[in-house]
């Protein structure tokens, strides 16, 4: 059991809120939200205008906002929920269409917008344009599995929207009836959706996502925190609002007020912030990691440092490149790394040493709750993952 922390503070002149899982020892789930500018978040449902189409780069612009263009690509996107008249199937200058924020602008990249629109519950995600019922690979209960895959394959046969169904981590343990409730309601959030659309005008948000702090909260695991702890009313009443009436709801909501000592600076946020920006990581053997984003991908270095315990170098390697792993699998949940991510450990020349740590680290990342896959250990010895983007990195959201 842990708490969940959300907090106002200030850092480089902005306003943010914190929002971070503990297990009581340490953060191990963080994100900062910009709230000094309203930006679109990803989820949120637009009308959108199709204000070109690049046929050389099977791609359209759609204008969703009043001078806030987004990418929207026409391999990924064969079904536009078109909300004009249309003589044609063929997306085309002018068109009317509903479209869903799918990824952050990066850098110079615009942000990516979606005709397959995707609807996230407690215990499942509807995605348009999608068939079947997929569930989480962290799933393992093959009668559970079976069970949910008929009842929810039951209410999509007899949908009339071409959807497909995830089942999250989270419904393992929920009620057969709670999961098809659940369905049944995400449909109706969507046909409403749409009705909403065909009588609004362009530039008009049909569907706000959750809050970050209700989405990372909706997110957790089942017995994850038992206590929530908050300085921002508006926070604190928002949790109480949705969660009052939730029958399953195990964990306490805690307004914190202390005009002393402020809820950042009880949890040593400012702290946690410098630890998180560094590009050394400090091991307890005395090495250490290297931490190294770039544009193409993440490159961490495991080094000795000041560990110089015993005089077999190659026992020395294998427990810091252990407890390297360990701390890897670590750094990229708290910083949220993403992408292609390459691993120097410590060379060693056991074959038995290599493939003890490459099979700890898989179990490591199997945990890690978004999606984290060993790639392979190149003939250079460097270890090679990929890691699911979900959110951006704290360095760029700070």
């Amino acid at each position: 059991m842990g708490k969940y922390i959300i907090s106002n503070f200030e850092y480089s002149d902005k306003k943010f809120l914190f929002r971070g899982f503990t297990d009581n020892k340490r953060f191990y789930q963080i994100s900062f939200d910009d709230v000094s500018k309203n930006t679109p978040k990803i989820g949120d449902i637009y009308v959108g205008r199709v204000k070109d189409v690049v046929k050389n780069i099977n791609a359209a612009f759609i204008e969703f906002e009043k001078n806030v263009v987004g990418y929207y690509s026409l391999i990924e996107n064969h079904t536009p929920v078109y909300l004009n008249k249309k003589n044609t199937d063929k997306l085309c200058e002018g068109d009317t269409i509903l479209v869903q924020i799918k990824k952050e602008a990066v850098k110079t990249k615009s942000l990516t917008l979606t005709s397959d629109i995707s609807l996230a519950g407690k215990y499942i995600v509807l995605n348009l344009n999608k068939s079947g019922v997929g569930i989480s690979s962290k799933i393992k209960d093959i009668e559970f599995k079976s069970n949910v895959t008929k009842v929810l394959e039951d209410i999509i046969n007899n949908s009339e929207f071409n959807i497909g169904v995830v089942v999250r981590t989270n419904a393992v343990n929920a009620d057969l009836e709670d999961i098809k409730n659940e369905l049944t309601l995400l449909i109706k959030r969507y046909s409403n959706i749409v009705e909403t659309a065909k009588t609004r005008t362009i530039y008009t948000k049909v569907y706000s996502e959750d809050k970050e702090y209700l989405k990372m909260l909706k997110g957790a695991y089942e017995g994850e925190i038992d206590e929530i702890v908050t300085d921002d009313i508006n926070v604190y009443e928002d949790i109480l609002n949705v969660y009052s009436e939730d029958v399953n709801n195990k964990f306490k909501v805690k307004f914190y007020e202390d005009e002393i000592l402020p809820l950042y600076k009880l949890y040593s946020i400012e702290s946690l912030i410098k630890d998180v920006l560094s590009k050394k990581v400090w091991l307890k053997s005395g090495g250490y990691l290297v931490i190294e984003p770039t544009e193409a991908m993440t490159v961490i270095d495991v080094n000795t440092g000041k560990c110089t315990k015993g005089k077999d170098i190659e026992k020395t390697s294998y427990n810091i490149n252990i407890e390297a792993a360990e701390e890897v699998a670590y750094q990229l949940k708290l910083r949220n790394i993403s992408g292609i991510i390459i691993i120097d450990f410590i060379n060693m020349s056991s074959e038995e040493n290599k493939s003890d740590l490459i099979n700890y680290l898989k179990r490591l990342i199997a945990k890690d709750r978004i999606k984290t896959d060993f790639i392979e250990m190149t003939k250079l010895e460097l270890v090679e993952l990929t890691r699911k983007k979900v959110e951006k990195p704290i360095y760029e959201q700070l």
